[in-house]
């Protein structure tokens, strides 16, 4: 399955395969918004495959925005396809327990 971004009210959820291949384009996509954004939520629990650079690239976001003063909030910890994965690479504690 193809990524895909769809944005709802401030909203963004990631629908599909997340992998080294397309963290290129989200990394600059997620720049951008976060120029005009102060805070976004991340809704990931519509990923069906990650692999491990992809999960780094989750926690890099998510510091990267904290050291700049703003919030991603990252939510998908219900998502059993990219569960392994979280934990495997230590990321799991990006993950909010809040559902979007």
């Amino acid at each position: 399955m193809a990524l895909e971004i769809k944005e709802q009210h401030g909203i963004f959820e990631i629908l599909g395969t997340v992998t080294s291949q397309n963290l290129g384009a989200l990394s600059i996509y997620f720049q951008t918004v976060l120029e005009k954004e102060e805070s976004i939520v991340v809704n990931i629990e519509g990923v069906v495959k990650m692999d491990s650079s992809s999960a780094l690239f989750f926690e890099k976001l998510y510091k990267e925005a904290a050291a700049s003063h703003k919030v991603v909030t990252i939510v998908g910890k219900q998502n059993a396809d990219i569960a392994k994965i979280m934990r495997m690479t230590k990321t799991d504690y990006i993950l909010s327990p809040d559902r979007a």
